[in-house]
């Protein structure tokens, strides 16, 4: 584990991953990361929500450079990762999910893009499920007229090939998920981090929401490759969906412009054309 920075030395990038269980995803995730992350000033952070299984025994045998927080309860993802980001060192913050797995080179290229532009405060990888076909590269806003949900928040060329052309070109969005999230610390702390009212959803997209109302990029980088296994944690992940909702909703409708119209007779329509067409069902 050389990679990982010294603690006297500073810190470029600070990697957090908020942990609920799912011991053998965190063992794999953390082995994918050691073993394709670049050497150089960067920090792990793990912060364990009170986990039942065998995580307790991963965190055991981290190194002491790893720095591992262990909460007494389940304080959600929100509460978990700006309770990582409070002592992280980073001057970037990059919110890693347990359930995906690193691939070689994932890094550089969001570092990359970042520094490209002071006005972009996050950059999101493009992420495959585990038969190798999209499951985030970018998410769209969609005014859901048959569900009655006016911001919805949809992954764009979820299930296609990863090879499709338009989910391998860098750009702007809305929204990114927080599964694989590079942040700039000073942007994220701007926007007081993750609101921790939403519980396990709709917290990412409040954040890019919120980075959006301050001016900010948002871009999408399809360089940076990983795997997502989505939704591992149990139960818990959808206990409060319906109040997330309602809390997004109170927030920011008329606020954010949806990209997409669902009518009634399941037809759709694009309100914002710079946002690829064919990616949508």
């Amino acid at each position: 584990m050389k990679q990982l920075a010294d603690a006297n030395k500073d810190i470029f990038v600070s990697i957090i991953i908020p942990l609920y269980n799912k011991a053998e995803l965190t063992a794999r995730c953390l082995e994918t990361l050691f073993s394709h992350t670049p050497e150089g000033r960067y920090e792990l952070v793990l912060v364990d929500n009170a986990s039942t299984d065998r995580t307790s025994e991963v965190l055991d045998i981290m190194p002491p450079v790893v720095r591992v927080i262990r909460n007494s309860e389940n304080i959600g993802f929100a509460g978990a990762c700006n309770q990582g980001a409070k002592v992280a060192r980073g001057e970037y913050l990059l919110f890693l999910n347990n359930d995906t797995e690193l691939l070689s080179g994932w890094l550089e290229p969001l570092l990359h893009t970042m520094a490209s532009d002071p006005a972009i405060a996050a950059v999101g990888s493009k992420l495959l499920f585990p038969d190798g076909t999209i499951q985030h590269a970018g998410v769209v806003i969609v005014d859901n007229r048959i569900t009655n949900d006016p911001l919805c928040g949809e992954h764009i060329w979820r299930g296609k090939l990863a090879d499709t052309p338009e989910a391998n070109r860098q750009r702007d969005y809305k929204a990114l998920t927080a599964a694989c999230l590079l942040v700039r610390r000073q942007d994220f702390w701007t926007v007081g981090g993750f609101d921790e009212g939403y519980w396990n959803g709709y917290e990412d997209v409040d954040l890019c929401f919120k980075l959006l109302h301050q001016g900010k990029r948002l871009v999408y980088e399809p360089r940076s490759v990983l795997i997502h296994h989505e939704s591992k944690s149990g139960s818990e992940r959808f206990r409060r969906a319906q109040d997330n909702i309602r809390r997004l909703h109170d927030r920011w409708l008329g606020k954010i412009h949806p990209d997409i119209r669902i009518n009634p007779d399941n037809s759709y329509e694009w309100l914002d054309r710079s946002v690829p067409t064919g990616g949508f069902r």
